[in-house]
C-alpha cells in the first residue's frame, strides 16, 4: 500500500498545528508584559528622558549634546509643572577634594540655567555638588573619568 501525501496536505497540517498551539497558550497580562510607569514619576524621568550630561575635561559649559538631552528634561518639566529636580554635579577623581566640589557645583549650576533660560522656574530646581565623592565609575582610565565627568538629574520626591 502505497501513501501519497502531497506537499499541500503537508503544509495544511503544519499550518493548523501551529494555529491550535498559539491558541492554546494562556493570554499574557498586559501588566505583566510592560511594567505601567506612572506619568510625571521619578520612574517615568528615568525611562523617558535622559537624565545625565557629561562634561569635558576640567569644563561646565554644555556640549550640543547635553543641550539636546536638556531640552528633552525641560519638555518633560513643562508637561509635569509639579515635579522639582535635582542637579547632582560629579567630577572624576582627578584633583583636590575641594576643587572638585567647586566644579562639580559649577556643573550643576550650568544645567539649571540652561533650564532656567528655556523657561523652568528656578524654583524647581535645586543643585548639589558630589565631586569626587559619588563617582560612577572606578576605573583609572579616560573612559571612566568621561563617565565620571557628569550632572546628573533626579526628580526630587
Amino acid at each position: 500500500m502505497t501513501v501519497r501525501i502531497s506537499v499541500r496536505k503537508i503544509a495544511g497540517f503544519a499550518i493548523a498545528g501551529l494555529l491550535l498551539a498559539a491558541c492554546s497558550q494562556q493570554p499574557k497580562d498586559v501588566e505583566s508584559v510592560a511594567p505601567s510607569v506612572v506619568p510625571g514619576s521619578a520612574e517615568d524621568f528615568e525611562a523617558n528622558v535622559a537624565n545625565t550630561v557629561y562634561f569635558g575635561f576640567d569644563r561646565q559649559d554644555l556640549t550640543s549634546e547635553a543641550a539636546e538631552i536638556l531640552s528633552r528634561v525641560k519638555d518633560w518639566l513643562s508637561t509635569y509643572t509639579n515635579r522639582t529636580i535635582v542637579v547632582e554635579g560629579h567630577a572624576d577623581k582627578r584633583g583636590t577634594k575641594e576643587y572638585n566640589l567647586a566644579l562639580g557645583s559649577r556643573r550643576a549650576e550650568s544645567v539649571k540655567k540652561f533650564l532656567v533660560s528655556n523657561g523652568i522656574d528656578e524654583s524647581r530646581l535645586k543643585t548639589v555638588s558630589f565631586g569626587k565623592e559619588a563617582l560612577a565609575d572606578l576605573g583609572d582610565d579616560e573612559m571612566a573619568h568621561a563617565r565620571n565627568r557628569r550632572a546628573h538629574l533626579v526628580v526630587a520626591e
